[in-house]
């Protein structure tokens, strides 16, 4: 090799000589591993190898421990130590990166696990996990969950799960939940659960299921449930149910079940305390108030204000033979 060029070399490879050494500063307390690397820059700013607190620009390690800050890569081979810690905002890429904070694009081979947020881009061959927040566009084979929030899109091969709320769009292809309440596009394959509110649309193959209210379309292959009040367009293929108020329109093959309805209700069996609108069932019972019109092979209202079609109509605050009449029957 001509000399030129030997000297360029060593002068090329001479910062890392210099920095290659614990980098942690003296008045911090010991950390729990050595944070030894090789740089190849000037104080950390450029490519660092090794296990470096601190990096601006390329960081390569095996396994991360008691990582600081990373303003750009960090690539790692492996898991990260517990307890998570640091921040890398940029790339952070490895078979399972993790850290404190990820600002950025996360992608793991496996996994991808924040402790307490994850923003913009991450994506896990197996999972991606958030013990905080979850922000952005998530995606991962089997399950993308937050401990906290998600706020964006998140996808999963299986179960996408927010154990406090979900805003956005969020699909799986088994299961959709949210501990708390979702707000947005929630799509499950077999089911999409709200432990409180449903707000947008709700799809599940199965059921979709608030345990609170749900406000604008509810679609569930067998099941479409509210346990609270239920305000839009519910459809179930066996059930449609609203353990409070319907306000709008509930559909269902079989069953329309709720407390009041208001609005239109079509099922085999439509049942209600009070009706307010038009039903359309085999079988429509209302134990109160019925203003409105009921269609079917057999309507029954407690107190009619309005007109029943039908093969058997009955009104219990008529009087005498017009209390049962065929075909039609009605109170004003």
């Amino acid at each position: 090799m001509p000399r030129p060029a030997v000297a360029m070399l060593l002068l090329f490879l001479l910062p890392a000589f210099l920095y290659a050494q614990d980098s942690t500063p003296p008045a911090r307390a010991p950390h729990r591993t050595s944070h030894w690397h090789v740089t190849l820059g000037v104080n950390d700013n450029g490519i660092t190898i090794g296990n470096a607190a601190r990096t601006n620009g390329i960081r390569l390690n095996a396994v991360d421990a008691d990582l600081e800050r990373v303003n750009g890569v960090n690539l790692t081979l492996w898991k990260p130590r517990e307890p998570l810690s640091g921040t890398v905002n940029g790339l952070a890429v490895g078979i399972g990166p993790g850290g404190d904070e990820l600002n950025g694009i996360a992608v793991g081979l496996a996994a991808v696990v924040a402790e307490r947020r994850a923003r913009w881009i991450t994506v896990g061959g197996l999972a991606a996990v958030s013990n905080g927040k979850l922000e952005g566009l998530a995606i991962s084979g089997l399950g993308t969950v937050s401990n906290g929030d998600i706020s964006g899109i998140a996808v999963a091969g299986l179960g996408t799960v927010a154990n406090r709320d979900a805003r956005g769009i969020i699909v799986a292809g088994l299961g959709t939940v949210a501990n708390g309440s979702i707000a947005g596009i929630a799509i499950g394959g077999l089911a999409t659960v709200a432990n409180r509110d449903l707000t947008g649309i709700g799809v599940g193959g199965l059921a979709t299921v608030a345990n609170g209210n749900t406000t604008g379309l509810s679609v569930g292959g067998l099941a479409a449930v509210t346990n609270g009040s239920f305000t839009g367009v519910g459809v179930g293929g066996l059930a449609m149910v609203a353990d409070e108020r319907l306000r709008g329109i509930g559909l269902s093959l079989v069953r329309v079940d709720a407390a009041s309805i208001d609005g239109w209700s079509t099922g085999l069996y439509v049942k209600t305390r009070e009706l307010r609108g038009l039903s359309i069932g085999a079988y429509n019972r209302v134990r109160g108030p019925q203003v409105g019109v009921s269609i079917g092979i057999y309507n029954s209202a407690r107190v009619l204000k309005g007109v029943q079609l039908g093969v058997l109509n009955r009104a219990q605050n008529n009087h005498g033979i017009w209390r049962m009449l065929p075909l039609v029957n009605a109170h004003f």
